[in-house]
């Protein structure tokens, strides 16, 4: 369960007891109800320091100054380095752990990429998948890492929406050195690809699947599907021949060259054999898809595999709208 919608708890003892005794009128003036003049008692005040320019109001923040990810000796900022400057927007420090006191003392906090509510980080150089940064599993693409930072963009919240009225993209790889001036290398190629991770979980990392060749890989087994079929069915006649001619064989007996006659149980159990190859395959192979209600491989092709662009069928396997490389 979240915390009270109005969380009476930010506020100091003192102030809580105050508050109990107040009319109604003044309460909802008290917390701020209408934009009246609220007191930020869910505020905690961020520990500046001389370098940062900070634009504050409530529990909103701007902050320009040095790679920071926590503490003031944090990040390539706190070491020192050059080239490391960083954009911090943060709204909900500490999130709903968040108050303006911590006892009797006003609650002076560092970034907590962890705790806070709500962040766009932007730095001239992070190593911004390391546990002193924002914790990212590796993925196929792997970390940046300490030794080797790079500038970033992270966004951090409960939801992230992405909304574009015409189209979104996805490039990696658009140049050929990185912003540290280091040559983007073609030795694994992977590195500059997209992962997807959910959950947090790259334990099971695969590729992604190219609609096009999947399409055309299915085609071809549904094809030879086909092909087995009528090839099996052409077995099956010949089988059937073979078997008719056994059992109507007969050998000469040694009184003067006389046929004998055919086997009776060799008749009996090709008469049986011929009836279930006929009921359990032959028939079955050439019209079970019709008398199940199931689609043969020109009916599935058709429906799941057969057009292109804005011509696919809703059952398509393909994206009218959603492409990859």
């Amino acid at each position: 369960m979240g915390t009270p919608a109005i969380d009476l708890k930010t506020m100091p003892q003192s102030v809580q007891d105050r508050f109990a005794s107040l009319s109604a009128v003044l309460k909802a003036k008290a917390v701020g109800i209408g934009f009246s003049g609220r007191k930020t008692y869910d505020c905690p005040k961020y520990d500046v320091t001389q370098d940062d320019s900070v634009i504050e109001n409530g529990n909103s923040f701007i902050v320009l100054g040095y790679d920071r990810p926590h503490g003031r000796n944090s990040g390539y900022g706190g070491k020192g380095e050059t080239r490391c400057s960083a954009m911090d927007i943060v709204v909900g420090r500490l999130g709903y752990q968040a108050q303006g006191h911590n006892g009797s003392n006003q609650n002076l906090v560092s970034p907590n990429f962890k705790k806070d509510a709500c962040r766009i980080y932007i730095s001239q150089k992070a190593a911004v998948d390391d546990v002193t940064y924002f914790d990212l599993p590796a993925g196929t693409v792997g970390n940046v890492e300490i030794d080797s930072p790079r500038s970033t963009i992270a966004l951090k919240a409960d939801t992230l929406r992405f909304i574009a009225r015409e189209n979104i993209k996805f490039i990696t790889r658009t140049d050929s050195k990185n912003s540290q001036g280091g040559k983007c290398g073609t030795a694994y190629q992977g590195q500059y690809g997209i992962d997807l991770i959910a959950m947090a979980d790259d334990s099971d990392m695969q590729s992604m699947v190219k609609g096009q060749n999947l399409v055309a890989c299915l085609k071809d087994i549904i094809s030879m599907i086909d092909k087995l079929r009528d090839r099996f069915i052409t077995y099956v006649d010949y089988q059937s021949n073979l078997t008719q001619q056994i059992m109507s064989h007969t050998h000469y007996s040694p009184f003067y060259g006389i046929p004998t006659s055919p086997s009776v149980s060799v008749m009996v159990e090709g008469v049986q054999n011929m009836l279930n190859t006929c009921m359990n395959v032959e028939i079955p192979a050439m019209t079970e898809d019709i008398l199940d209600g199931k689609l043969g491989g020109a009916a599935v092709e058709f429906k799941y595999l057969s057009g292109a662009g804005p011509m696919l069928g809703k059952r398509h396997i393909l994206s009218k709208y959603n492409n990859t490389n």
